[in-house]
């Protein structure tokens, strides 16, 4: 049950037993793993106390390892933190982050929604959600995605070394499944020259006649984990579908890829010719 005002009965009832003194050094924890160093006085504005409160919030923390007090001045995070960090970041399974996503996208778009993520030297379906139009695109998890002819591969392929890109599209020619399926890397590249512009990979009918499809990659701290996908017949999949479902799809691989990387780099690897 949510408040009128935005807050649930339970988060309400939590502030009647929050501790101002843990809210601040919680918040100086904060500060800390957003900045390089915290200095005393910045920490003391923030946390809305006097200088001599905030120097005993930030002893505490320094105290538990999560801060560390630099010989010049200030503080920075410490190596508790760090592997506080580590051992979440690690926990973080990118099927899990990404599912309450795929089901919100699956049903903003009707269409079925999948995920696929890199393993070694193939892309792999490790998640469809099917559309409940009776009419519907879905394939099986655990099954290969030929990159060079997909929407989730092409989402890929822009970010990733042109060594490692060699190693999963193989020799050419590239396997055909349809009359639109390129299968030389020229036709392959020429094809990513949209994606590397929009954000996201179409496949119109490339891997399966009658049917269209839309990826955009997912990153873990600027690194290509995957890619997300609505398929779809091609009759429902118009121009103007596309691009509002690739902007769509866009935004939900960065929040994806945000909660993976809190601070992604985001510089994406135009892809060169792996020959």
């Amino acid at each position: 049950m949510v408040a009128t005002n935005g807050r649930s009965a339970r988060q309400r009832q939590a502030e009647r037993y929050s501790i101002g003194a843990v809210e601040n050094a919680l918040a100086l924890l904060g500060a800390i793993a957003e900045r390089d160093v915290l200095g005393l006085g910045e920490a003391a504005e923030i946390a809305g106390v006097s200088k001599s409160t905030a120097y005993r919030l930030l002893a505490t923390l320094e105290v538990a390892g999560l801060a560390e007090r630099l010989p010049e001045s200030g503080y920075r995070a410490g190596v508790e933190a760090i592997r506080w960090a580590s051992r979440l970041l690690a926990g973080l399974d990118v099927r899990t982050v990404a599912l309450p996503s795929l089901r919100r996208l699956r049903d903003e778009t009707g269409e079925t929604v999948n995920l696929a993520l890199l393993r070694d030297s193939s892309l792999v379906y490790v998640e469809i959600l099917e559309s409940p139009a009776a009419f519907r695109m879905a394939d099986v998890p655990g099954s290969v995605v030929p990159i060079h002819a997909t929407a989730l591969g092409k989402a890929v392929a822009v970010h990733l070394e042109p060594q490692r890109l060699a190693a999963i599209l193989g020799p050419e020619p590239y396997e055909r499944f349809t009359s639109a399926t390129p299968t030389t890397w020229q036709a392959f590249n020429a094809s990513l020259a949209p994606t590397r512009t929009t954000g996201y990979g179409v496949d119109m009918e490339e891997v399966s006649a009658g049917v269209a499809c839309v990826g955009a990659a997912v990153l873990d701290g600027g690194r290509v984990v995957g890619a997300l996908s609505v398929s779809a017949p091609r009759a429902r999949m118009t121009d103007a579908r596309i691009e509002d479902v690739g902007r769509r799809l866009v935004a939900v691989a960065a929040e994806v890829s945000m909660r993976l990387a809190p601070h992604p780099d985001e510089i994406s690897r135009s892809a060169t010719s792996p020959r």
